[in-house]
């Protein structure tokens, strides 16, 4: 038996079925053509292998090793069979990647039995139910509902991925249950046929209602809501400078301890609300405090400024220092006195008055040397 040719193998597609303008039907129907033949081979053998299946369906038909790969591979990126290599199901990625590396691999193609009626429709009610925004009740063909299913599966796992880097910092919420949740979407995922998909996920419907409540619940929260939690972290950090002060006002310490709460709860989604109230009458106090040492801190700055200039006129006195001068180093300690009044916060006066002590001591420097 011959080896399927390299060429034909890279060029296998893989993803959803390309649809062409004029030549859907007909694709279809070639690909029907190659399933029926499956079907049959199964039924009569118990086994098809897909190198000797390729050649047996190109000696029924006009079509090339290449279109006959292609259909299958589609059929099993829709679920409609799977592929089996060494006893272990592997996805249409894997087996092209070993075809690839071993096109002599022996690969098996396994059809998908169908899920009883009953256990089937238990599975739509319950999906249905579970997301109201999708029709899944109108499914009556189960390859097409587990690949709906699986899109859906697939959907959360990227998303919880998408959350999975910010969760891990520190007093982000969900970081255990995104680990969890998918370490259990591996697991649903690795079924690639669509009667073990709508099997595990129907005996495994509370673990999924349970992904699903919380993948709704993160996907509000990441990526929504990440900018007021990044502000809340920030704040907390801010507020316990003057925890001191804080600790003074009762109703103001209790409010800031209960945002603590929030900031540590595995679960804060319902209290965002709650939080950013209590955070803006925190703030609103924190504001005050800073403010009220902030001007205690200016004031003493600006008393050391007038005292430099005390000294500065005796200096001046001392060593009978010309006008110019006497103006000239006044002018530029009286506007550093001015300036520490404009400063915002205390930070700002603390380099003014550096520099205005610096300036102070090249002053009288230069007056030693007059």
């Amino acid at each position: 038996m011959g080896t399927m040719k390299i060429q034909h193998i890279k060029g296998i597609v893989l993803g959803h079925r390309q649809l062409t303008f004029g030549f859907d039907n007909n694709a279809l129907e070639e690909q029907n053509f190659v399933i029926s033949c499956i079907l049959k081979q199964f039924k009569n053998y118990g086994q098809v292998v897909l190198d000797k299946f390729v050649v047996h369906v190109m000696e029924l038909s006009d079509l090339t090793e290449f279109d006959v790969l292609q259909y299958i591979f589609w059929s099993a990126h829709e679920l409609k069979i799977h592929f089996r290599v060494d006893g272990k199901n592997m996805l249409p990625f894997e087996v092209k990647q070993i075809l690839l590396n071993s096109p002599e691999k022996c690969v098996e193609i396994i059809t998908n039995k169908p899920v009883e009626n009953s256990t089937f429709q238990d599975v739509i009610s319950f999906y249905q139910k579970l997301s109201k925004e999708q029709d899944h009740h109108t499914f009556n063909d189960q390859y097409d509902f587990a690949c709906s299913l699986l899109s859906d599966l697939k959907k959360w796992e990227s998303n919880l991925d998408s959350f999975k880097g910010t969760a891990q910092k520190p007093f982000y919420p969900g970081k255990e249950k995104i680990n969890g949740h998918l370490q259990s979407l591996k697991m649903l995922l690795a079924r690639q046929d669509s009667y073990s998909l709508i099997y595990t996920c129907y005996n495994e419907k509370e673990k999924i209602a349970e992904i699903a409540g919380d993948v709704k619940l993160l996907s509000t929260f990441y990526p929504r809501q990440v900018k007021f939690w990044k502000l809340l972290i920030k704040s907390i950090e801010d507020f316990r400078v003057n925890i001191t002060e804080i600790k003074k006002n009762s109703e103001i310490l209790s409010k800031f301890n209960r945002l603590t709460q929030i900031l540590t709860s595995p679960s804060p989604y319902i209290l965002l609300t709650e939080a950013d109230e209590l955070l803006k009458k925190v703030k609103k106090h924190n504001d005050l405090i800073i403010q009220k040492a902030t001007e205690a801190h200016r004031m003493k700055a600006m008393s050391k400024v007038e005292v430099m200039i005390k000294k500065l006129v005796n200096l001046f006195n001392h060593y009978n220092t010309d006008q110019a001068m006497r103006n000239t180093f006044l002018y530029a300690l009286r506007n550093a006195k001015k300036r520490l009044s404009y400063s915002k916060n205390i930070k700002g006066i603390d380099l003014l008055l550096c520099d205005t002590e610096d300036m102070f001591d090249d002053f009288i420097e230069e007056l030693k040397e007059e």
